[in-house]
């Protein structure tokens, strides 16, 4: 598999940015932050896809979804890759963002679009799992080592290399599945179920002998219970019929009768303390009340105020007809005098100033005295009429608005509007008034039916009493004196049956305890069957397990033996080719590598083998790259993935540089990150054919 173009549209700082790769030794130099990380992880996400971590793990250093999600253009979070596998080409396009995730794979040579079963790489590259990719082909700085997860890849290949020729069985899993099967079938659970169970039936054991016993007891009880019955019986049956005893027995109903006519009683006084309630504040509301009064006062300032407007039109009409009267006196008198000097001077001008002229002047003159002098009293008494009219009139207004100035002052008021208020007050406490009225006639009524009531119980009460006692009033002293009385005629009629009956009464207490006592424990008889039918299943499943258990302990051991003996068949390969790597790698100073199936490594050395832990820092880098070599090539097959270096070399002197470089230089493709010149200046040294990205750029 070789990667041919990288096209990231969205992906960290990078924005429409293209790189060309080629086969061979790819070196990709930049500065610190100048994106080498970003490319490395974006061949990775191109392959495997990147998640958005979830909970406390979210935007977080190691969360590398938020780390290169684009902050100027989230949705275009995408890219594709260019790659060759099996002389074909094909496209990956991608886009990371998780509201719309997708991946496809093209065949470039046809323009179809690849079908995915997996929905994966693996579609493409059989065998290039995540876990693959991260503890093989790919190596960041102080990253050399591998993981446990690459050991189960490595397992599970060489086993089915053995078995099937394929890679559908999975040793680890396997085993792990054995594993939680032994948790399943060790019998702990079974053996605490099985302790609970036995408890259960202890109890349940002793529960029945319990019940055997109180069986017995109620059996004794109940013949001891008849015998008693059976003697007071003989005691008691000679007096047992007769009316006074009959009468003793109606005691307690007497007695409830009683207390009923005291509950009666103490309700009569309540309501009667109601029924005085509502008097006194139904005579104080009639005495503020005064509804008809104040009808009466209204309709008689309507009245004066309707006087008042009748005589103050009257009043004006009088004062015009004086007018006019005036205005006639003055006009008939004018007319008058006139027709007098007019007939004077006609009698002067005729007979000049002789005696007969004087006597006629004096005659004219008196005639004309005479119609005024009639006239003047009829005026005189149209105007007496007047001002006796006037009088009255004025004297009505006074009398009206005297009647006015009364009802005010009697009711406080400034206005005679004023009344209506006043009237409406009245009206609501009228109203109260007859609610209050309503409720006073319910309270006489439940009254009246107390007493009825009252009359009945004290009647029968009474008539009880006086049957025992010569009692005149019903009272606690008359029922205490009659309960005495009763309990000294039954102590004389029945005391010999008194401690019968203490007995009988104690024995029936008991055989009402063992009664209840036994209906409790009769379901113990029903658990503890099941109980045993469930102990014997718990038995026949914890053989059961234990089989199970041995079974699955057998097929634990022999799949391990078979691992490793398949190891030991195939391991071999793997041996053989880390310890070529090896060799270029640290040309030839270590040759032969050993490796278990644990991946735990062995390094030949001077005729001896030696522990991995104790080669040096450097030492141990250049044999976990050879074990990563060998594991790719195993996993991967003949047709190597690129190997991806992300600074892996910064530890290494310029002796080991050389050295890996030169063993390096014989695969398809090598993708080196580095921030350094020292391995461009090793290439050319070397004569080492590479291609450079410069991304400083």
């Amino acid at each position: 598999m070789l990667l041919r173009r990288l096209k990231l549209n969205y992906f960290g700082r990078f924005h429409n940015k293209e790189l060309e790769l080629k086969p061979g030794i790819n070196l990709i130099y930049g500065e610190n932050e100048s994106g080498k990380s970003t490319l490395h992880t974006f061949i990775k996400g191109m392959l495997f896809g990147i998640e958005p971590m979830r909970g406390r793990g979210a935007a977080t250093k190691d969360d590398v979804y938020h780390k290169y999600l684009p902050w100027e253009y989230p949705q275009g979070y995408s890219g594709s890759l260019e790659l060759e596998h099996g002389n074909k080409a094909y496209q990956l396009q991608r886009s990371f963002h998780a509201k719309d995730k997708s991946f496809s794979i093209l065949d470039l040579a046809t323009g179809r679009e690849i079908k995915l079963v997996e929905g994966t790489v693996l579609d493409l590259v059989p065998g290039l799992t995540e876990a693959t990719f991260k503890n093989t082909i790919s190596i960041e700085q102080l990253k050399a080592s591998t993981d446990a997860e690459l050991a189960a890849q490595v397992q599970n290949y060489i086993a089915n290399l053995s078995l099937a020729k394929s890679q559908e069985v999975d040793v680890v899993k396997a085993l792990q599945l054995l594993s939680e099967q032994r948790k399943l079938y060790d019998g702990s659970q079974t053996a605490e179920a099985i302790k609970k169970v036995q408890a259960a039936i202890k109890n349940g054991l002793e529960t029945e002998e319990q019940l055997d016993r109180l069986t017995f007891q109620l059996k004794e009880l109940q013949i001891r219970e008849q015998q008693l019955a059976k003697k007071k019986s003989t005691l008691s049956g000679a007096v047992a019929d007769t009316q006074e005893e009959q009468r003793m027995g109606q005691l307690p109903a007497i007695l409830e009768k009683y207390r009923s006519y005291q509950r009666a009683e103490e309700q009569l006084k309540q309501l009667e303390n109601q029924h005085q309630g509502l008097s006194d504040r139904l005579g104080q509301l009639e005495g503020e009340a005064g509804l008809e009064e104040l009808k009466d006062a209204a309709r008689r300032l309507e009245q004066l105020k309707h006087r008042l407007l009748e005589l103050k039109p009257a009043g004006l009409l009088l004062q015009q007809e004086k007018e006019k009267l005036h205005k006639r006196r003055r006009a008939i008198i004018a007319i008058d005098f006139s027709v007098v000097i007019i007939l004077v001077m006609a009698v002067f001008l005729i007979l000049g100033a002789q005696p007969l002229g004087f006597l006629l002047m004096a005659v004219l003159v008196g005639l004309g005295a005479v119609p005024y002098t009639v006239l003047h009293r009829s005026m005189e008494r149209k105007g007496l009429d007047l001002r006796q009219r006037e009088y009255e009139q004025v004297r009505q207004i006074a009398l009206a608005e005297e009647g006015i100035k009364a009802l005010l002052l009697k009711y406080q008021i400034s206005r005679p509007e004023e009344l209506s208020g006043i009237q409406e007050k009245a009206m609501m406490k009228h109203m109260s008034i007859e609610n209050l009225n309503q409720h006073k006639k319910e309270l006489e009524q439940r009254v009246q039916e107390l007493e009825d009531q009252n009359d009945l119980l004290y009647e029968a009460v009474m008539k009880y009493i006086q049957y025992f006692l010569e009692e005149d009033e019903l009272n606690d002293g008359s029922i205490q004196r009659l309960q005495e009385e009763i309990g000294r005629r039954r102590q004389e009629a029945f005391g010999k049956g008194e401690e019968i009956d203490k007995e009988l009464n104690e024995c029936r207490l008991l055989i009402e305890k063992l009664r209840w006592e036994i209906t409790s424990l009769e379901a113990n008889e029903e658990e503890l069957l099941r109980n045993k039918e469930l102990y014997e299943e718990l038995l026949q499943k914890q053989e059961e397990d234990s089989m199970e258990l041995e079974a699955v302990k057998l097929a634990h051991r022999t799949i391990q033996e078979l691992a490793a003996d398949i190891h030991d068949s195939f391991g071999q390969q793997l041996n053989m080719a880390a310890s070529q790597i090896i060799r270029e790698v640290t040309k030839d100073k270590y040759r032969d590598l050993k490796i278990d199936e644990r991946l735990n490594v062995k390094v030949g050395w001077n005729g001896s083998y030696v522990q991995f832990d104790r080669l040096s820092a450097g030492t141990m880098d250049q044999v976990y790259l050879a074990l990563r070599l060998a594991v790719a090539d195993l996993l991967l097959g003949e047709d190597q993935a690129p190997l991806i270096l992300d600074d892996s070399l910064a530890l290494y002197d310029d002796s080991r540089v050389k050295a890996a470089l030169e063993g390096l230089a014989r695969r398809k493709q090598i993708i080196l990150f580095t921030c350094h010149k020292r391995e461009e200046a090793l290439l050319q040294e070397l004569g080492l054919t590479y291609h450079l990205v410069d991304l400083s750029k």
